[in-house]
């Protein structure tokens, strides 16, 4: 740094005139017509894909995430109708896979969790519904469906006082290379798709399995709010 290069210019205050203007902002962005009118629709309950990796070898996807975009609105309507329900049913491929219904010999359900009337929830899936078009180098192993949630005729108003809130739960994971579950006995799940409850060897789904006094079946949440 050399001190005699440093030059020092006269101040005249009366040359300089204010520099104060608006700052320039952008305009905010126009959202997408039919994206806008989508965020507006009400929902009746949400469906979501069960990832699975795309493992052709030209392609080797490491990871095959969830997000919130996998979530697909529901409309109104009987809560066990819907597109994605209506689409697995109709493959001719693979075995068929859905939520044990309520009150169906009491698989699935604890005691005391059955007989929802206005709510379905769960999972519909094909097992052996792989994917393979070397073509477009698609190579897609395991099942092929959605988790769901759907119900109908929502409150019109919060209850007052205590309220006990009862009801099963499902899962599904991403799809992650080398992921595994040690609960779950297929190898394959949480690698090559997404790992789901109703694979899970722990969780006891039939009640004439049970021991003396049992009554945990099925995954199954209760809490009280005041």
């Amino acid at each position: 740094f050399d001190l005699d290069s440093v030059e020092t210019k006269q101040h005249n205050p009366q040359s300089e005139a204010p520099k104060y203007q608006d700052e320039q902002t952008e305009k905010p962005a126009k959202p997408d017509e039919a994206q806008a009118a989508e965020n507006d629709r009400p929902a009746y309950g949400f469906a979501v894909k069960i990832p699975r990796r795309n493992v052709h070898q030209e392609v080797k996807q490491k990871h095959q995430q969830l997000s919130d975009a996998d979530w697909v609105k529901l409309a109104a309507g009987k809560p066990d109708e819907f597109p994605q329900k209506n689409e697995i049913s109709a493959m001719n491929k693979g075995t068929l896979n859905e939520s044990i219904q309520p009150g169906e010999d009491g698989k699935s359900r604890v005691e005391g969790y059955t007989g929802f009337q206005y709510v379905r929830s769960g999972y519909i899936y094909r097992n052996g519904a792989n994917k393979i078009d070397f073509k477009n180098k698609i190579v897609l192993f395991g099942p092929d469906g959605y988790l769901f949630y759907k119900g109908s005729n929502p409150s019109q108003a919060l209850p007052t006082g205590k309220a006990i809130y009862k009801g099963t739960w499902d899962y599904v994971t991403d799809a992650k290379e080398k992921q595994k579950f040690s609960q779950l006995g297929n190898s394959q799940a949480g690698d090559r798709y997404g790992a789901l409850s109703a694979e899970e060897a722990d969780v006891l789904r039939n009640k004439s399995e049970a021991k003396e006094g049992q009554t945990d079946f099925g995954l199954t949440s209760e809490f009280e709010v005041d």
